[in-house]
């Protein structure tokens, strides 16, 4: 099919979710001033936003505000940010004044940083474990520091992989760290000094397919975004290598999961892809501002967005998210053979026929959405040099993080 004949499918599609109606819906925009780059949500609602420009700070945008209603002070631009479960809010980033790589600790209540610890230069984005302890990956170094509660200074350091980019902390305090140059992810036990075992998450043996975001879901499996390879790997609870895949075009680059087991997938080409809970293909596709930073996710379900450059965050609600969500598909996912993780199917109710006409705009959306997905694969493929192009794209934005001089920061990426 000719590039234009895509587009021309793509075009048509677009009209059709016109009609489908919720399919379609835009999310909440909030200004917030800075560069929004990292965004976390603590249990009530609330979210902090951090602000990686020189000034830093972290803004508060209390649930379902329209605006921030304070702002944490920093002294330095605000890279990665974690939340324990005492409310303590860990912010880290590059003090110029300081000429200091550090991490900043601002307990529950305070207006801003009440101490810091130094840190290895190149620090990038942190995690921490439910007991409040903290994960730093250090790019440069190959290696975790890992600081406990209430400590000055880092307990550990534990080597990994080359370059390894984020933490995600399981609920049983296991850490799992990407590490981008290799193709791996690491596994770090609750309280262990060492990598328990690594597993190859790239889509090609021994070539990396630049695995970056990383993911815990409710039950233990872990999601991991290939910017390269157009796809996230699931790794099942305790499994040593990837379950199946997800194909997610545009350069996936963070992931988030939901306490239902949704899986929300942003990717560098400037939107949002839902999985539905155990879905081996997108259910669901949305628009993202321009230059995404993160997402998290509300304890009722709402997706927060950072946008960088339109200094903003973009909210989706839950019901946007899960406006149509059509059946699970295996025909994007590479599974081993025999794999199933979807449910069994559901019987139809008793009063299936009456709901028919008031389900068709839901129909019409799910197919839609499927022809929209297969145009988008189309177009990639028309697009031979795709995954050329993003790792232009990656190359391009690191080589930018080398020069800190240049405050404005499009994604995380962008901060080794």
């Amino acid at each position: 099919m000719r590039f234009s004949g895509v587009l021309g499918v793509a075009a048509v599609g677009g009209i059709l979710l016109i009609g489908a109606g919720p399919a379609i819906a835009s999310g909440d925009v909030v200004d917030v001033g800075g560069t929004p780059l990292c965004v976390v949500v603590d249990a009530d609602g609330t979210a902090y936003i951090g602000d990686y420009s020189s000034g830093g700070g972290v803004s508060i945008l209390p649930a379902g505000a329209s605006k921030p209603s304070r702002t944490l002070t920093t002294g330095y631009g605000a890279a990665g940010m974690a939340l324990s479960a005492d409310g303590t809010l860990y912010v880290e980033g590059w003090d110029f004044a300081k000429r200091q790589e550090q991490l900043g600790v601002i307990p529950k209540g305070s207006p801003g940083v009440t101490r810091t610890i130094a840190l290895t230069p190149g620090a990038h984005l942190i995690a921490a474990a439910p007991d409040g302890t903290v994960f730093v990956p250090n790019p440069d170094l190959g290696t975790v520091s890992v600081i406990e509660p209430g400590a000055d200074a880092p307990d550990r350091e534990i080597v990994v992989g080359g370059n390894p980019r984020e933490v995600a902390v399981a609920k049983d305090g296991t850490a799992y760290v990407t590490n981008q140059n290799d193709g791996t992810v690491s596994e770090i036990p609750a309280g262990a000094s060492r990598v328990s075992r690594t597993i190859d998450v790239s889509s090609t043996p021994g070539r990396t397919s630049d695995p970056h975001g990383i993911a815990v879901g409710p039950e233990g499996t872990v999601y991991v975004t290939n910017i390269t390879a157009n796809d996230v790997a699931v790794i099942k609870p305790g499994g040593a290598a990837v379950a199946y895949r997800v194909a997610v075009p545009g350069g996936p680059k963070e992931v988030a999961v939901g306490s239902d087991g949704a899986v929300y997938v942003l990717y560098m080409a400037n939107g949002l892809s839902v999985i539905r809970p155990g879905g081996t293909s997108v259910s669901l596709g949305l628009p993202a501002g321009q230059d995404p930073g993160h997402l998290a996710l509300e304890p009722d379900g709402s997706l927060l967005i950072t946008n960088t450059t339109a200094k903003s965050v973009t909210i989706f609600s839950s019901q946007v998210l899960h406006a149509f969500q059509p059946p699970r598909s295996t025909a994007q996912a590479v599974q081993p053979q025999g794999e199933n993780p979807g449910p069994k199917a559901q019987a139809p109710s008793d009063n299936a026929g009456a709901g028919f006409w008031s389900s068709i705009p839901a129909v019409l959306g799910a197919v839609v959405a499927a022809v929209l997905i297969g145009a988008t694969v189309l177009l990639l493929t028309a697009r031979r040099s795709d995954r050329l192009r993003a790792r232009e794209v990656l190359a391009s934005s690191l080589a930018r993080a080398e020069r800190p001089e240049e405050l404005r920061v499009l994604s995380d990426q962008e901060q080794s």
